[in-house]
């Protein structure tokens, strides 16, 4: 039920296309799809205990593979607001992509692969079919891929129990 009125919600809310920007809501319509390799799926409903055992554990992100490669503890003391800027660019763009394009083309300034184990290609970000669905039926409304991984990011901070990426 729970679901179901958070899509009505996000059916009904107003926004016109030229100001349509991501937010929770939004994110958490796309996180909350059913279905096999969709977010919640994976990662589980609160971002932990979802199908997938080697799943991201979504509310700690000093646990996430991202955390790592940009250098960890170390590198956000130094300056904890670009390295979230980094943190969001190279989350955003795993969503968009989905781990098997992310693994073989992201290359950013600090992000070093060597630091961790690639993304396992489950990770289907906006490119599951429960997504591509969900994207689908509010194209109209001006939903993009790109739109959507932006507001799975601002859900992603939702389920942050550190407020580490808040």
């Amino acid at each position: 039920m729970k679901n179901y009125l958070l899509l009505i919600t996000f059916a009904l809310s107003s926004f016109s296309l030229s100001a349509l920007e991501p937010d929770n809501l939004m994110g958490r319509g796309l996180y909350e799809q059913k279905g096999g390799n969709s977010c919640m799926f994976c990662h589980g409903i609160d971002g932990t205990g979802g199908s997938v055992a080697e799943a991201a554990k979504l509310d700690n992100p000093k646990n996430w593979k991202v955390w790592k490669a940009l250098g960890g503890d170390a590198a956000y003391s130094k300056d904890p607001k670009a390295f979230i800027a980094k943190m969001k660019d190279a989350t955003v763009n795993l969503i968009l992509t989905g781990a098997i394009r992310h693994n073989a083309s992201y290359k950013a300034d600090g992000f070093d692969w060597n630091k961790i184990v690639k993304y396992n290609g489950q990770m289907m970000g906006v490119t599951g079919a429960a997504s591509v669905a969900w994207i689908k039926k509010y194209k109209n409304r001006g939903v993009t891929p790109e739109i959507a991984a932006q507001a799975a990011w601002i859900h992603l901070q939702e389920l942050d129990k550190q407020s580490v990426i808040k």
